[in-house]
C-alpha cells in the first residue's frame, strides 16, 4: 500500500512539474509597454482578448474577430508593419475572386491546408498552403486581385514583414 501511495505521489508531483513549464518562451503574458497597447487600440480599437509575443525583433499582438485569428506585426517603434489574418482552410471566408484564382490554378486539386492575408503598408497578398499526397507542400501567393505572384514550397517559416514577396 505504502509503495503505491509513493508511486502516486510521484505521479502527481511530475503532472505538476509539467504543468508549470511553458513550452512557448516568447510570451509575453500580456508585459508590452503602453506605446505598443495605445498602437494597437488605434489600428484595431474593437480587439479583445489580446496575446503579445515577441518574434524575431518584432512585437506582435493576436486576436480572434469573427472566426479568423489575427496577428498584428509591429516594429520596436510600436510602428505598424503588418497585419496577418488567419482564415484556417475556409474558402468561403476569402473573397470570390481570390477562391476562384485558386481553383482555376494548377493546384486546383490540392488539398488547403491554410489561408492567410498580409496586410502591409506597401502590399497586401494571400497565401494558401497546400499539400498533396507524394508531393511536396507549398505556398500559393495570390494579388488580392487573384493573379498569382508565385508557388514555393512550404518552408515552415513564419512569413515576416521583411519577407519578399
Amino acid at each position: 500500500m505504502k509503495k503505491n501511495l509513493l508511486l502516486l505521489f510521484i505521479a502527481v508531483c511530475g503532472f505538476m512539474a509539467f504543468q508549470s513549464c511553458s513550452d512557448d518562451d516568447d510570451d509575453d503574458r500580456g508585459q508590452v509597454s503602453e506605446e505598443f497597447v495605445t498602437a494597437l487600440k488605434n489600428k484595431f480599437p474593437e480587439a479583445t482578448g489580446v496575446k503579445w509575443e515577441h518574434k524575431s525583433n518584432y512585437r506582435v499582438a493576436e486576436f480572434k474577430k469573427n472566426m479568423t485569428e489575427i496577428d498584428v506585426w509591429f516594429n520596436p517603434k510600436a510602428e505598424w508593419v503588418m497585419t496577418d489574418t488567419d482564415y484556417g482552410k475556409d474558402l468561403f471566408l476569402i473573397p470570390a475572386e481570390i477562391g476562384k484564382a485558386f481553383a482555376e490554378s494548377q493546384f486546383a486539386d490540392w488539398t488547403v491546408d491554410d489561408i492567410d492575408l498580409y496586410e502591409r503598408p506597401d502590399k497586401n497578398f494571400y497565401v494558401f498552403e497546400v499539400e498533396k499526397k507524394g508531393m511536396r507542400d507549398m505556398e500559393l501567393y495570390f494579388n488580392t486581385d487573384g493573379t498569382m505572384i508565385k508557388a514555393i514550397e512550404d518552408a515552415d517559416m513564419d512569413i515576416l514583414p521583411t519577407t519578399p514577396v
